[in-house]
């Protein structure tokens, strides 16, 4: 299915948890079904800290995912908010070795230029809380982000639970936005 829907969204993307992926020859490996031809961006979702984002990282460029890294960096499992200063560690370890390190992020203006100055590539302010399909919670916190970032891509991320929310947050003037 996934080839179908990347296809009518006309995204060339993937992201995909580092420990989702079964090296192992004997069991199905979610890497099956992602299209050769879609850029794939690992993420380090279950990092609840800097130093497990950062070893995470490094096994999936060591795995052949190259250098394209969604930092998640969640110590809040009730809520999964992400923490954003071990986020900019990560960042700021990750970029150092030449990683293009996207951070997920709380939109916050302070972190995100912290975020920027640490070397991410872009930032991704969640909408809403992952999997809350609450739509654009945080929209003039993002605003804020477009305003004053504006050579930085902004990735809305997390949280989107219509099309029409995804459409506001482009209009807004998000690069992208991740569902």
């Amino acid at each position: 299915i996934l080839p179908r829907v990347m296809a009518a969204a006309q995204s060339n993307i993937v992201t995909v948890a580092v420990r989702r992926i079964n090296t192992a020859a004997l069991q199905e490996n979610i890497m099956d079904h992602i299209p050769r031809e879609a850029v794939l961006m690992p993420n380090t979702s279950g990092a609840r800290n800097a130093e497990e984002a950062v070893r995470i990282a490094r096994l999936a460029r060591a795995a052949g995912c190259g250098d394209w890294i969604k930092v998640e960096v969640i110590g809040d499992l009730r809520y999964l908010l992400p923490d954003n200063g071990e986020t900019i560690r990560a960042t700021r370890i990750l970029a150092a070795e030449g990683f293009q390190v996207f951070p997920y992020m709380n939109p916050d203006l302070y972190a995100a230029r912290a975020l920027v100055e640490a070397g991410a590539v872009a930032v991704m302010p969640l909408g809403a809380p992952i999997g809350s399909n609450r739509g654009l919670q945080t929209r003039e916190m993002i605003r804020i982000l477009l305003d004053e970032l504006r050579d930085t891509p902004i990735i809305v991320d997390a949280g989107i639970g219509r099309p029409s929310e995804a459409a506001e947050a482009m209009e807004m003037g998000a690069a992208a936005v991740m569902v």
